[in-house]
């Protein structure tokens, strides 16, 4: 790997998990902007729920690969060895929606989300708004495509209040079954804390059946997802060949809590003929963008490279 593209939507359902590990407690990050720019660095961290068991990895269907123990094991060392060297903290989650496959590494670590809080918030609006009996207003609409697909920060300010701030917030995570993300205490929505296995836990939500939102609302968050702008189109892409469809959305900012070093965060899908993922990535602690993204794609092109290797016999 690295393979990239992005083309139509697709959708589907399948039952899986992420494997967990034990919960930590970190820093915070600012928001990330179509520039790059940092909101103002959050202080303090709030402490999280215990983590919710997620279900068992189902058994893969024929012809299809789970990595054996051997597998797990090698691929493990690899991604404990991309980081070295870099100074970087990272946590990545990968379920295989058509073989039940998963794999994670530092699952339940909080990080700083910077823009990846983007997508919670988009979701949320349409909660609320589901609840109210009616569908996102013209306006509504034109900011929350502005805040995905450009990654607006003024915009996202606004509609962080018309959820309800960090009240709302809590109230709308609890119903998209997120365990281990908490926002920040002065309400700085790029602060928000969360882990590679909520963020996981949204995507399901967003591209199967089991979430809150209706199948209207649903698909337009993925079309918001699959439309990004260019230039923010890395990251999950790294797991993509010609044809797939992609659908993501990315963080990135330098934070003044950590030396100016870079947070790099994507999360996202990809649906092909020859695979259907759900991929989250957070990180901090890098020495640039360009390095970040780079360890953010070789984590990925590493995990599902492995998930597509022919299945061993033990």
């Amino acid at each position: 790997m690295p393979r990239r593209s992005s083309t139509a939507a697709a959708l589907s359902t399948a039952a899986t998990a992420v494997a967990l590990c034990l919960a930590m407690l970190l820093g915070l990050s600012g928001a990330s902007s179509a520039a790059g720019a940092p909101e103002p660095a959050p202080e303090a961290a709030v402490a999280f729920a215990p983590p919710m068991p997620l279900p068992a990895e189902p058994v893969a269907a024929p012809g299809s690969s789970v990595l054996t123990s051997a597998q797990r094991d090698r691929l493990a060392d690899r991604v404990d060895a991309a980081g070295e060297g870099t100074g970087a903290r990272y946590a990545i989650a990968v379920q295989d929606l058509r073989t039940g496959t998963a794999f994670s590494h530092n699952c339940q670590e909080q990080f700083a989300t910077a823009s990846v809080s983007k997508l919670l918030i988009l979701a949320m609006l349409h909660l609320h708004a589901q609840e109210e009996g009616r569908e996102l207003t013209e306006g509504e609409l034109w900011q929350v495509e502005q805040m995905i697909r450009y990654s607006d920060n003024e915009v996202t300010n606004g509609l962080y209040a018309r959820i309800g701030y960090n009240p709302g917030f809590t109230e709308a995570a609890a119903r998209f079954g997120l365990t281990g993300t908490d926002p920040h205490p002065r309400a700085v929505w790029g602060g928000t804390l969360t882990t590679a296995c909520d963020q996981i836990r949204l995507l399901r939500a967003l591209y199967t059946d089991e979430g809150p939102l209706t199948a209207d609302n649903r698909a337009h968050i993925r079309g918001l997802m699959e439309s990004v702008a260019p230039e923010q189109a890395w990251g999950v892409s790294a797991a993509a060949s010609e044809g797939d469809t992609v659908g993501l959305k990315n963080g990135w900012t330098p934070r003044e809590s950590d030396g100016g070093l870079w947070a790099i965060n994507s999360v996202g899908y990809v649906a092909g003929p020859d695979r259907e993922y759900l991929v989250a990535v957070l990180s901090d602690g890098h020495a640039g963008y360009g390095p970040g993204i780079d360890l953010a794609e070789e984590l990925i092109g590493a995990v599902t490279g492995a998930m597509e290797e022919p299945a061993e016999i033990p």
